[in-house]
């Protein structure tokens, strides 16, 4: 009975997980642009109308499902709220770019900074199609949310097997991305595997215009790396297996972190320096639980976890201090972002209660940008997401993230404080990862953008879906799995009885 409800568990989410496999692969290749509505971006919502058909699809059929147990996974009365008031939020923005949901009542001061720079007033805004003082702009911004909406969906409907394969292509696909980043660096300025006219010529950038996005990707890869590499190697550290193989594993793991931080260094992002170094401080936090899952004890943090990540960060440091540490002469921010900052936060005071629309920075900027900080080149974005969101969005964009720090906070809880008792090991690892992934990014997003490339937000979207808890009828199915029966005693309760 057990094996046939696991092989029934592995057939419904097969087709979700090949979708997830096609959508991360079209979300890294396409989704790399720093401006909404580029043909990429366009390309790959396309390709994920099917894939969010395919995942609503699976979520309704889990949730209305009575003959199921449970149907999808557990979730309290404080998770149902969230998630309600999270879709409630995001749907008034999105519906705010293509109707006048707001009327008169949106744009605050803007309006009249604009009408006295030259352009339209308040009454030619009031008869246009949107809340917003440029709808082209915001449809295709809005258009951006169905490809991680997908990701999102797919991801968390799969079981740990799944999530555990899906993992692995995650490291995959980071890792043909570093070999294009170093043979872009190898080719130099010119390099024809430069996608962009506009970007970064002479770092590393991969399929993305901008190093830091590049920078943002290398470190979730080291970050889920360690959670595939960890979850999959019980059998090569078990007591009948032979000290090569043993000795094979460590060194491809040293290798692997020693190329992605490499890659960084190619990259000379300051803040995907300094967001690395705290997920090597992360990974020697999670010790413990890294050696339960290859079949070890783990009561405190290992020692050799501190010299292996010493021992590949001055490497690093060796081989790649001088190109890196150059980016650190003007300080951890430079005056650019300071004066961004200034401006943005003045402009979103200004444009409340609901902002000035999806993608509507550039066409705001211009208005309250000061005679002494012109600048010859075009300011596409306010380089800190926590300013420019609100600004476009306003009162419903500050309560969306509001909401989503409320869920992120809880769900941190959860994953690293307080787990279920008897969670299977690879998924307690599998959160934890995703999780900081997820944090590192929001912090990456006070000094830049990195949300704002399809690609990296398919990245956090991903991530958000391995944090929650397995579907119902896949978790049934994996704790009856052959495959990696191994569970994780974490209640200390649970510990004392053992003993």
């Amino acid at each position: 009975m057990t094996s046939s409800l696991a092989q029934s568990s592995q057939e419904d989410d097969g087709p979700a997980y090949l979708a997830s496999v096609i959508l991360l692969f079209a979300s890294i290749v396409l989704g790399g642009a720093t401006r909404s509505g580029s043909l990429g971006d366009v390309a790959l919502q396309f390709i994920a109308v099917p894939a969010l058909i395919l995942a609503s699809w699976v979520w309704l059929d889990r949730l209305f499902d009575r003959r199921r147990s449970g149907g999808a996974a557990d979730l309290g009365v404080a998770d149902l709220a969230l998630a309600a008031a999270i879709g409630v939020c995001g749907l008034v923005i999105i519906l705010a770019q293509v109707f006048p949901l707001y009327g008169n009542l949106g744009w605050g001061g803007v309006s009249a900074r604009i009408a006295a720079a030259g352009g339209a007033d308040l009454e030619d805004w009031s008869r246009t199609a949107s809340s917003s003082i440029d709808p082209a702009a915001s449809l295709a911004a809005a258009a951006g949310v169905v490809p991680p909406l997908a990701l999102f969906l797919l991801v968390s409907s799969l079981g740990i097997e799944r999530r555990l394969r899906l993992i692995g292509w995650f490291v995959v696909f980071g890792l043909a991305c570093l070999a294009l980043g170093i043979l872009q660096v190898l080719q130099g300025p010119d390099s024809s595997l430069r996608f962009f006219a506009i970007s970064n010529r002479t770092e590393a950038i991969g399929f993305f215009a901008n190093r830091n996005h590049f920078a943002a990707q290398l470190y979730a890869t080291l970050l889920l790396t360690v959670a595939w590499s960890a979850t999959h190697g019980k059998r090569t550290f078990s007591r009948r297996a032979p000290m090569s193989g043993k000795m094979l594993w460590i060194a491809g793991m040293f290798c692997v972190s020693l190329l992605i931080l490499s890659g960084l260094a190619l990259a000379r992002s300051r803040a995907g320096i300094l967001f690395v170094l705290l997920a090597a401080a992360v990974i020697v936090v999670m010790s413990p639980t890294l050696l339960v899952a290859l079949g070890r004890k783990g009561r405190g943090v290992h020692p050799m976890f501190f010299v292996a990540v010493a021992a590949v960060l001055l490497l690093v440091g060796l081989l790649g201090a001088d190109r890196f540490l150059q980016r650190f002469d003007a300080g951890l921010v430079d005056q650019l972002r300071a004066m961004l900052n200034e401006v943005t936060y003045e402009a979103m005071r200004e444009a409340l209660p609901f902002g000035t629309g999806l993608g509507t920075f550039p066409s705001v900027y211009a208005v309250y940008e000061k005679s002494q900080n012109l600048r010859a080149e075009y300011i596409n974005r306010a380089h800190d997401d926590w300013l420019e969101f609100p600004l476009e969005t306003g009162i419903p964009g500050i309560l969306l993230i509001a909401l989503f720090l409320a869920w992120f906070g809880l769900s941190l809880y959860r994953v690293w404080i307080k787990p279920s008792t008897g969670q299977d090991v690879r998924l307690c690892i599998t959160q934890q990862c995703a999780s900081v992934v997820v944090l590192l990014v929001l912090f990456h997003s006070i000094v830049d953008y990195p949300l704002r490339t399809s690609s990296m937000l398919g990245y956090f979207a991903a991530c958000c879906g391995l944090m929650l808890s397995l579907p119902a009828d896949t978790r049934q199915s994996s704790s009856s799995s052959d495959a990696e029966p191994e569970l994780f005693p974490i209640a200390p309760q649970m510990e004392r009885r053992s003993q």
